[in-house]
């Protein structure tokens, strides 16, 4: 691990002003980069004080924000899944720095990303030593539409410059079922007083065994009464199918369990909002009841 890094990151710490800086989005845009980090503070719990986050482009920042606001957005349940380099202060003073990417574990940074990490690391905190006697750089350029950022030119000179806030990318979801399980399901028997609950969430601390392991995504159906497990299935992101498309077969799978059970349950229970949105385009075509139950159980992990 880069001393400098720890360094600098000790130096943000001591300022004292996570709390005050947690509302507020810039930019750190190093020249030769594809795109700018955008920086955002969260508030750690138990054993960590503070996440600093290093934000990967426009959409990133625009999804991680949308997200904040609904719980329920898009295919990313949480802040670890976004495309990101992380800096993690802990209670115990001892300063980490991870790489997150979408569908993947955090891991340690690797040195290659030392340079870039620095650069955003030391003019972040820049940034901060102003804040102390500037409250409002932050919100600087807010009036233009525009964010914060310190770019730096060809010539390794860093500038305030505003950032101009595009568009956001259109968010759409495509869910779709093979017409011949949709005929075979239609002619299963509806049992009314069946119930099952259903959830595809990630599954935390569990990962494959790869150089660069995977997070693992669990689909799993269960009675409702009993509890049994009737369907678990675990599925990861690899080089043809991203996180959005595991969100999206997901109901075409619940489609095809259905059909191998040989019958449609009268109330189908799902763990959350996005769950729901998933599942709901399988009620047009089949006569169960959907409801959403957000401290519901599906098996044990």
């Amino acid at each position: 691990m880069s001393g400098r890094m720890i360094e600098v990151g000790a130096k943000m710490d001591a300022l004292g002003l996570w709390n005050s800086l947690a509302p507020y989005n810039w930019a750190v845009k190093p020249h030769g980069t594809a795109f700018p980090y955008f920086c955002n503070i969260l508030q750690g719990d138990g054993d960590v004080k503070v996440r600093f986050l290093m934000l990967e482009g426009w959409r990133t920042l625009h999804d991680y924000v949308r997200l904040r606001a609904d719980l329920s957005y898009g295919v990313i349940s949480a802040p670890v899944e976004f495309p990101q380099f992380q800096m993690v202060v802990l209670n115990s003073g001892e300063i980490k720095f991870f790489r997150h990417d979408t569908g993947f574990v955090p891991r340690e940074i690797e040195d290659k990303d030392f340079p870039i990490v620095e650069k955003i690391l030391w003019e972040a905190y820049g940034v901060m030593l102003r804040v102390e006697s500037d409250s409002s750089l932050p919100m600087r350029f807010a009036a233009e539409k525009s964010l914060f950022a310190r770019v730096e030119d060809k010539s390794g000179i860093w500038r305030d410059e505003p950032l101009e806030i595009p568009d956001p990318q259109q968010y759409v979801e495509h869910i779709s079922f093979k017409t011949d399980d949709i005929k075979k399901a239609c002619d299963l028997p509806l049992v009314q007083a069946e119930a099952l609950n259903v959830d595809f969430s990630l599954l935390l601390g569990v990962s494959t065994d790869e150089e660069k392991p995977k997070a693992l995504y669990r689909f799993v159906v269960a009675d409702s009464v009993s509890g049994a497990v009737e369907l678990d299935c675990r599925v990861t992101v690899d080089s043809s199918h991203s996180l959005k498309d595991l969100w999206e077969t997901m109901p075409q799978r619940f489609l095809e369990f259905l059909i191998k059970r040989g019958r449609v349950p009268g109330r189908v229970r799902v763990s959350s909002a996005r769950v729901f949105r998933f599942i709901r385009p399988l009620c047009i075509e089949l006569p169960f009841r959907l409801s959403i139950h957000e401290s519901l159980s599906v098996g044990n992990g």
